[in-house]
Order: structure tokens, then sequence, then C-alpha cells
């Protein structure tokens, strides 16, 4: 279209597509013009600069988070061929990284874990306990919650409201008698958490396929702030959402560790692991491979346990 002397104005966030194509590039922050650059003029830097209003170094915000006891922990976990005798501990405070290549088994161990695919083997203590956790229902029960990698199809109700999506994990807070719902009280509860974490939206009604991917995934991690669970799992927390909201969900993720939440988070990104994580434990096979401890966070060392080295 180009050569046929077409213009063409190319919306996207995936900053490699934007480079590739464009000749120029704008920047759009809260509804106004940050500015116009030349592709030629200009790197992926200093568009993130543009993007977030900040350095790229404040990307990974610094976390002031006081590690205590151990909150959780996993014990030879199995599930048919894609999770073999998994062990793992999550402290409250402290944010534990998964990593490894495609098809190592993250998400099925978190998903295991979470009793949202069936266990074969192992045990699982929350804070010193053993839980027998069967469903995702036991997982919650327990105050365990789970930001799945699929948010559309498993972390929300689309086409529900945001009210609903945020109170429909702690029904019991604001359930009367008979099962009666106090509107007043889902009311509050909603409007307050969508405040928090200022998810962009006129109301609380509207439904949550109407809000972009970033609002999405904070509206499925305000599900789980309003359970106040003593551990929630982060798998893949800001794929496919804009620099902006991935640096209010680091954001949130460290507000959560600080308030003494154990955090576990499944991460293809390893600048992100590296940024956010206390330590980073790294997959193959199915099987954990090794464990990096913040000072030894480095990408060649995590891929070098990646592929079995």
């Amino acid at each position: 279209m180009k050569t046929k002397d077409v213009s063409i104005i190319y919306i996207s966030h995936r900053l490699e597509e934007v480079f590739r194509i464009a000749d120029t590039i704008t920047v759009l922050r809260d509804g106004s013009t940050i500015g116009t650059v030349k592709v030629e003029e200009t790197n992926k830097d200093q568009i993130i600069s543009m993007m977030i209003g900040r350095k790229l170094e404040s990307m990974y915000p610094p976390r002031h988070a006081t590690i205590g006891e151990e909150i959780l922990r996993v014990e030879n976990l199995k599930s048919g061929n894609r999770v073999r005798n998994v062990s793992l501990s999550v402290k409250a405070g402290e944010v534990v990284g998964i990593s490894g290549l495609v098809g190592a088994g993250r998400t099925e161990t978190v998903r295991t874990i979470f009793g949202a695919d069936r266990k074969d083997g192992g045990k699982i203590y929350l804070q010193g306990r053993v839980v027998e956790i069967k469903s995702p229902y036991d997982a919650v029960r327990n105050g365990l919650g789970l930001l799945p990698e699929d948010r559309k199809n498993q972390g929300v109700l689309l086409d529900m409201s945001i009210k609903i999506n945020i109170t429909m994990s702690c029904l019991s807070k604001i359930r009367g008698f008979a099962g009666w719902i106090y509107r007043d009280k889902e009311k509050n509860m909603a409007q307050d958490l969508t405040k928090k974490l200022a998810v962009k939206t006129t109301s609380i009604e509207t439904k949550v396929a109407n809000l972009s991917g970033g609002n999405q995934q904070k509206v499925a991690l305000a599900k789980w702030l309003a359970s106040q669970c003593k551990v929630i799992i982060f798998d893949e927390p800001t794929r496919g959402v804009d620099v902006g909201a991935k640096v209010e969900i680091y954001k949130l993720i460290n507000e959560l560790a600080e308030q003494g939440v154990g955090i576990l988070m499944v991460s293809s990104d390893m600048p992100e692991l590296i940024g956010m994580c206390d330590r980073v434990l790294v997959m193959k096979d199915g099987r954990i491979m090794g464990e990096l401890k913040k000072s030894q966070l480095k990408e060649e060392s995590i891929l070098r346990l990646a592929i079995g080295g």
C-alpha cells in the first residue's frame, strides 16, 4: 500500500512492529500527544520513556518489603508428564519467579498448585499446614489466588461488569441472610478497588470486554485483593499490556509484597524476572533445574539452566 502512495496510521504498543514498518512515531499518553519522532532518530528506550513518563531504569520500581516466614511450600508435586516432582517455597513478602522455555511446565505447575489441573502426587503447605487442594474453590478458600496466562478466557468474565468480576471471588463478604447480596457493600468494594488500581473506566457497570488489556488485568487482580489472599500466583502478568500498564502492575505487585503477601510469578520476559524477583526457579521438562538468587540473576544464567546446562 505504501508503494501506491497510501497513507497508513498504524496503532500498536508492540515496539518491534512499530520500528519495523513506521517512518514516524507519535506517542500518546492519557489522551494527550507526548511527541512525534522519526524512526531513524530515536530508539526503543526513548519511546518507552515517552510512553511511561519516566526513564527506563525506573520501570521496575524499588520494593521495600520485609521477607518473613515461609507461607507456601510445595513438595514433590506431580501432574502427568508436565509436572515432575516439583518442590518450591515462597515466603511472606517475597517475589519468586518461575522461568523456562515454552513447554517447560511452568503454567502446568501453577495450575496444579491452584487446583485447576489434577494433582497426581505431592503435598502443598500453606503457613505450615498441609492443605488438600483439588479445585480452584479449595485454593480460594485457603487464601490462594491465580492470575492465569489466558486472561480473556480464564481470568475475567468479559460479558459481565467490572463490579461482578471484582466481587465474585468473595461473595461471603457481601452476602447476608439467605444468600441475599448487599448491593451497597458490593458497590463500595468494587468502587474502592477500581480507584485503588486506577482502572480507567467511566463506571463499575462497564463490561470488562470494553476495557483495554491492561485494565482487564487490573480487574482480574482486583478480585484477589478483595479476597485478601495470602499467596497470589501471577502467570505472565504483563503479557499483552502496554508499557505504562506494566509499570502500574509492577507497583501493585510490590505493594502486595510489602503487605506480606507471597508472590509466585511465571514470566517469559527475563528482564521482568530480573527486575522484579528476589529469586528465580528455572524449569525444563517439568522439573526445576536450579534456583538463582537476586545477585545471580542474569539472562545468560537463566537461559543456561533453561536449556539444561
